[in-house]
């Protein structure tokens, strides 16, 4: 049991360095509009990888689907629409704010929202419990680390600008800080079609699915329905520049492999959440999910500072940020421990 655990934490561990990374090959797509990559991104991450994933591992899916009522199904993909228009928000966030803050400020909207939402909708009473103070309390905690780490992300474009290298206004901070915020509010709706699509897990367990796979019939219609709004703003953005034409140049085929990249490296890391979280047993379920957040949050960070995101910040807004960083890690290990009381 004890080596079952270290093996699940190692996998929990490897999922957060994916998905903590996911968007680096962003930043060396050339010739390419934010819309060409996105799209490339949402369809495999969203559409091609996560129903591959759930064919192999989920058998009977039709049946599942069949025996799972219309109401349940409809929500999960309605949710998973939901969670889409914060993902859309996300990449446009991401390229203002750098992939390190940005993830960030989205980690600790999306983990607050996702944990107390749930509660409001389906257990309102459980706000009068003790749990449900934790809960707060953790809510309120994450709100202080991203307010403090926006700060640091202010007074470091602010610094930039100055030195003519940052953004190209004094409003790409605002702007971005604001889709950030936007996205992370709806990036915790992915949660609700968790949450109300019981009756296919159910039925996918009753058709041989592993515990560690079952959840795939679910986080399938759920990315799907994501996609759509993705597809509808990509769509919208690549009518509007002619920047269709974009995708043919010889000089932008790696471009292909980059946004691939991306959504491999995604689905991958919810992937292996989900099978290392199931290997930890009880604690998979707030300890497995602290390390994902709290390695998300790291990792990105890390990657964003190599990719060169605070060259030239100067020390007072690193130190401020790592504040920030180290405030939303406690948060996240208060909403871990609401979750196991």
């Amino acid at each position: 049991m004890h080596f079952e655990l270290l093996a699940g934490a190692g996998i929990v561990f490897a999922a957060g360095v994916l998905q903590g990374t996911f968007a680096l090959p962003m930043k060396y797509a050339r010739g390419w509009n934010h819309e060409n990559i996105w799209l490339v991104f949402t369809f495999t991450g969203l559409v091609a990888t996560p129903w591959l994933l759930t064919l192999a591992t989920v058998p009977h899916l039709g049946e599942v689907y069949g025996l799972s009522p219309i109401r349940a199904i409809s929500a999960i993909v309605g949710f998973g629409a939901l969670w889409g228009i914060g993902a859309t928000l996300t990449g446009l966030g991401l390229s203002r704010l750098g992939i390190g803050l940005g993830l960030s400020i989205l980690i600790g909207l999306s983990a607050s929202v996702g944990s107390l939402v749930p509660i409001l909708v389906l257990t309102p009473e459980m706000l009068k419990t003790h749990q449900g103070h934790v809960f707060l309390i953790g809510s309120a905690v994450m709100l202080l680390g991203i307010g403090v780490a926006a700060r640091a992300g202010a007074l470091r474009d602010a610094g930039q600008l100055r030195e003519g290298d940052g953004p190209s206004s004094r409003g790409a901070f605002a702007t971005g800080l604001l889709l950030c915020v936007c996205s992370g509010l709806l990036s915790g709706t992915l949660n609700f079609s968790y949450a109300f699509g019981t009756e296919v897990l159910r039925h996918a367990r009753e058709m041989g699915a592993s515990a560690a796979w079952a959840s795939n019939a679910i986080a399938a219609p759920a990315t799907s329905g994501g996609f759509l709004a993705n597809l509808l703003y990509c769509g919208y953005k690549l009518m509007r520049n002619k920047s269709t034409r974009l995708y043919w140049p010889a000089g932008t085929r790696w471009n292909w492999g980059l946004g691939a990249s991306m959504g491999v490296l995604w689905f991958a890391g919810l992937a292996l959440y989900g099978f290392g979280a199931s290997h930890m047993g009880s604690l998979g379920a707030n300890l497995g999910w602290t390390l994902l957040m709290g390695t998300i949050v790291l990792t990105s960070n890390a990657s964003g500072y190599i990719s060169g995101e605070w060259s030239g910040a100067g020390r007072r807004p690193r130190l401020i940020l790592g504040a920030g960083l180290a405030i939303i890690l406690f948060a996240l290990c208060i909403l871990a421990m609401a979750q196991a009381a």
